[in-house]
């Protein structure tokens, strides 16, 4: 339909300095230690979370003058086939009404909303530059000017693994977004793509006009969320003065960009997102890992934000098997 079209593909530049420095050898601070369970259940109160070893990883802004971000403290666990990574970080705001509409017993307007965001950057195959400089192989060019940052690789056959989970737009569907990065294109907004799919994402809820929402809850107005079946045409005079309709009609994504399930909750002014993946989902489009081979990995968080305004760690992060 006119009035809906697909947003599966973020502004490239929120992941642009994802994590950093070279990765370090022998034990170290940025060492992740994922331990072997029998079932790597995609629970964050899992006991088994009680015998993992924490990771505390700070994160920086990546804009000058920006606040830096929360520190985070990282979790993992694995099985035969699964491993989940749980992540817990301080927030005060749950922001999960991005792109929402507002009404204001007369008209709608757009609210200047975003939403909270956890990234990781995987290497798909043996890339001895990743390896070595973490993110800053494949994010940016290092240029001042932020407008000519870029992200990707001259190497068509080096490709990057990206797990972004977004608290409006894939949590409510308990998953998160499974996408890649390849080589360098022309245009900067291109090189991130999200992983093959045969449906699902989200799609702006907006009528054709592109002055109002299409779509209200139609149980449940107060909801910051809505997803496919759940949707009823807008009826205004249903709605009370400043309620917000959420920006986006919600569909789980069906094929690769499905692959990655996630938990997260927000309570006590923090988050708590678990995300589990197959160890090899046998797609092209994802890194497969094999442990007990190390993997460098990157991480980036946002504060009710996309593009640069995101904070990083600083370093490259290293998932060790136990």
């Amino acid at each position: 339909m006119k009035w809906l079209y697909s947003v599966l593909l973020l502004p490239a530049i929120w992941l642009l300095v994802a994590c950093g420095a070279a990765v370090p050898t022998g034990p170290q601070a940025t060492d992740l230690k994922a331990i072997k369970v029998d079932d790597a259940a995609l629970d964050s109160s899992a006991s088994f979370w009680a015998n993992a070893p924490k990771l505390q990883v700070a994160t920086k802004a990546v804009r000058e003058g920006h606040p830096d971000g929360s520190t985070v403290t990282l979790q993992a666990a694995y099985d035969a086939d699964n491993l989940v990574i749980r992540a817990e970080w301080a927030d005060p705001t749950n922001s999960n009404f991005k792109d929402a509409w507002k009404w204001d017993g007369s008209a709608f307007t757009r609210v200047k909303a975003n939403e909270d965001r956890l990234m990781y950057l995987w290497s798909i195959g043996n890339d001895a530059q990743f390896a070595s400089k973490g993110c800053a192989a494949v994010c940016h060019n290092q240029d001042p000017d932020e407008k000519t940052w870029w992200m990707g690789t001259e190497n068509p056959d080096l490709r990057y693994d990206i797990w972004q989970w977004q608290a409006a737009r894939t949590n409510p569907l308990n998953q998160a977004s499974d996408e890649w990065l390849g080589a360098r294109p022309d245009e900067k907004s291109k090189a991130r793509r999200v992983d093959d799919r045969e449906s699902g994402g989200a799609a702006l809820n907006r009528n054709e006009e592109k002055t109002a929402p299409a779509f209200m809850h139609s149980t449940d107005l107060t909801s910051p969320y809505l997803v496919a079946g759940q949707e009823t045409p807008i009826d205004s005079a249903k709605l009370t003065a400043d309620i917000l309709v959420p920006g986006y009609l919600l569909s789980p994504f069906v094929g690769s960009a499905g692959d990655i399930s996630a938990q997260g909750q927000w309570a006590d002014d923090k988050w708590v997102v678990v995300l589990s993946r197959a160890l090899n989902t046998g797609h092209e489009d994802d890194v497969t890992l094999t442990p007990p081979k190390p993997v460098p990995f990157g991480l980036s968080i946002a504060d009710d934000a996309g593009d640069a305004n995101h904070t990083v760690s600083q370093e490259a992060l290293i998932l060790e098997w136990q």
